[in-house]
């Protein structure tokens, strides 16, 4: 299971499983609200600047979504035990992720 902590409190783990109270905590929540009904929120993901429905089954959506929301909000990561690759991306991204010379992060 793979984590994400953030300077304004936040943790984000696996899944997006989120806690905390701070502003990056709120906004992932706000955001993850339609897997309440059983749909999948759709986010933008820059780049490669595509919308996807985010699967919380992988590490790699999670991981690019929240540090995305993250920067957007002035939060810096502190600590994560995930590595990125590019075979985690999902397929229709790892054509794009080589054009931009594996600029994944």
């Amino acid at each position: 299971m793979s984590y994400w902590r953030f300077s304004d409190g936040t943790l984000v783990q696996s899944r997006a499983v989120v806690t905390g109270s701070g502003p990056l905590a709120r906004r992932l929540r706000q955001q993850l609200m339609p897997l309440e009904y059983g749909c999948a929120p759709v986010v933008c993901l820059n780049p490669p600047q595509n919308t996807v429905e985010l699967d919380t089954e992988s590490d790699w959506l999670v991981w690019r979504w929240t540090l995305q929301e993250a920067r957007s909000l002035g939060c810096d990561l502190l600590e994560s035990d995930y590595e990125a690759r590019l075979e985690d991306a999902p397929l229709s991204f790892q054509p794009m992720l080589v054009r931009t010379r594996g600029n994944f992060a």
